[in-house]
């Protein structure tokens, strides 16, 4: 019996491939990028269990997590990843093992492979702490530890940037206040002066013109 699945035409199949998460340092806006390979080799030098999971990230992909209620942001373009300014980094859940996979699972899926498993990534990592609770009437912002390992880790990764790279910021020292142990999105690194270079559309401009995927039509 013949196949009745329609084929994907070749512009369809490059939207769809827009959609996937890159984690190629090459895409991203050379000074970052060699920093983020000096960062990556001390990682392994350090025998610390992360891998870069997200660098550069496509218009097309960013406006699906807009749609998701993935991202803050309101334009697709106000995002340090599009300009090829940020990174995320993954620990590998195989490093932690005093937690079993599934128990993690249940901390670091990702929301968007709950929500639409279309895009969703396998990657066995995990992404985030889900260390900060809100603040409520009458409690502080506190730290949620999940595990004191997964913690030193996150914590062991900031130090090594802090100490070494002058030029990177860590984003678990992001909205940090009194009673909490990390910040916010201990994953996420941007090169310093990254919101700036983004206003000023620099970045993205060089990654337009090294013909960055997705990139294609977007107005600078």
């Amino acid at each position: 019996m013949a196949d009745c699945t329609a084929q994907l035409t070749p512009y369809e199949a490059y939207q769809k491939r827009l959609l996937k998460r890159i984690s190629d340092p090459g895409l991203l806006y050379p000074p970052f990028a060699q920093v983020i390979g000096e960062l990556a080799l001390a990682i392994t030098q350090h025998q610390m269990p992360f891998k870069i999971y997200e660098t550069y990230r496509t218009p097309t992909r960013q406006k699906k997590l807009i749609s998701l209620g993935l991202s803050r942001a309101h334009n697709f373009l106000d995002n340090k990843h599009v300009h090829g300014l940020a990174v995320d980094v993954m620990l590998d859940y195989r490093a932690v093992r005093s937690l079993k996979k599934n128990k993690l699972s249940k901390i670091t899926d990702s929301d968007m492979n709950k929500k639409n498993s279309k895009y969703s990534d396998d990657f066995g990592v995990v992404y985030n702490l889900g260390v900060n609770e809100i603040a409520k009437k009458g409690h502080r912002p506190r730290t949620l530890i999940e595990d004191q390992v997964v913690l030193d880790f996150w914590n062991y990764l900031g130090k090594l940037i802090r100490r070494q790279f002058p030029t990177l910021v860590w984003g678990g020292t992001f909205n940090l206040t009194e009673g909490q142990l990390i910040g916010t999105d201990p994953p996420h690194i941007e090169y310093l002066n990254a919101g700036e270079i983004m206003r000023q559309r620099r970045a993205l401009r060089v990654l337009k013109g090294r013909g960055n995927p997705g990139l294609e039509g977007v107005k600078i």
